[in-house]
């Protein structure tokens, strides 16, 4: 059996799920980052992406986070997100119909336009909620 900790994600509206988990996976500013049982202390800002927190050998929890901070301290994990959404919460063809609106809208701009980056986060975001409805939705 694998090790565990404790693992805590908090939004303005609560604690969305409060575990003992064996990892958490994330994407940070510098790419996807993984965290099992006896990580060093580190904090980081999240990009939008799937939070994916491995309960066991067999399940699993997935979160879909626009933002937020993740923190590991004396080998206890805490994220801290504007929001989290379950992964059930979204339907493939709407989440496929919001990239490439998203996608079209970044198409559409210029690097050096105030709005660029803002579009930029929202077809991660986007492409997140895709993520993240295929994990839970049959495929036919």
């Amino acid at each position: 059996m694998a090790q565990t900790f404790s693992f805590k994600l908090v939004t303005p509206a609560g604690i969305v799920c409060e575990a003992q988990v064996e990892s958490v996976t994330a994407i940070g500013p510098l790419g996807e980052f993984g965290v099992l049982a006896d990580h060093i202390n580190f904090i980081t800002s999240l990009n939008p992406g799937v939070l994916t927190i491995k309960l066991d050998a067999t399940h699993y929890r997935h979160y879909v986070v626009p933002d937020g901070l993740a923190e590991v301290k004396d080998g206890a994990m805490t994220v801290l997100a504007s929001e989290a959404p379950p992964a059930e919460n979204f339907e493939r063809g709407a989440a496929a119909d919001e990239v490439e609106a998203a996608a079209e809208r970044l198409r559409n701009m210029s690097f050096y336009q105030v709005e660029y980056q803002d579009a930029e986060r929202a077809l991660q975001l986007a492409q997140a909620r895709a993520y993240a409805a295929e994990l839970h939705q049959p495929h036919r």
